[in-house]
């Protein structure tokens, strides 16, 4: 069962409730790491008259958000500015494609930057800039009560009696958490960089843990 609470394309956020269990959500999570994106991974510095060095300008290009049609590989930009301004990352030519204004550094009077940089096909197992987004769930339950109450892999709820006596916690409280039996519903969280849609992350990530399911059942037999 999965029920949409909120989906912002704008925004590239999505949240649902789900009956999943951890296990299955939390390989879920993991697989989002295997969806292959578009990350500049070489950075060729020209000239750079700014305060940060070299590498620090590479590496914030590095974390830019880029969207590259399915089947495109490989992607080059170009980078020239002159202060003063702040140069973004919507200053690359050509366009990355996504909504985000990212700063990469700041030029005073006169000062110059230029780089040529190619963007690859990656995975986040193997660089976390090729990361497509955030993912994350939690319980169903009152974030108040998931302080006093451990839930385990198959959603039973246990709790210290005698511990929870010792805090000042009103009846009320002390009632609804010791009324917490079995949480059955997670609430997962799903948040795009920009090269994906929230809700094709979740999808991709579904397929990658599909592919990863079905060589491990060949390597078995």
């Amino acid at each position: 069962m999965i029920k949409t609470i909120s989906s912002n394309d704008k925004e590239g956020k999505l949240s649902f409730i789900t009956d999943m269990s951890t296990s299955l959500a939390n390989a879920i999570r993991r697989s989002v790491l295997e969806i292959p994106t578009m990350a500049i991974d070489e950075a060729e510095i020209i000239k750079n008259d700014s305060a940060l060095y070299d590498e620090i300008i590479a590496h914030r290009m590095g974390l830019i958000p880029i969207k590259a049609d399915k089947g495109t590989k490989e992607l080059k930009f170009k980078l020239k500015e002159v202060g003063p301004k702040t140069v973004y990352s919507t200053d690359l030519h050509p366009s990355t494609d996504t909504e985000y204004k990212l700063p990469i550094v700041l030029l005073d009077e006169e000062q110059e930057l230029e780089v040529l940089c190619e963007a690859r096909l990656g995975k986040g197992i193997d660089h976390i800039k090729y990361s497509p987004g955030l993912v994350y769930y939690r319980h169903n339950i009152d974030p108040g009560i998931l302080d006093f109450v451990v839930i385990d892999d198959e959603g039973k709820a246990s709790f210290n009696e005698e511990e929870l006596n010792q805090k000042k916690l009103t009846e009320a409280d002390l009632n609804k958490i010791k009324k917490t039996k079995k949480v059955n519903e997670l609430i997962f969280n799903i948040e795009s960089w920009g090269q994906i849609k929230s809700k094709d992350i979740f999808l991709r990530a579904v397929d990658a843990l599909n592919e990863n399911l079905e060589e491990l059942e060949k390597a078995i037999k």
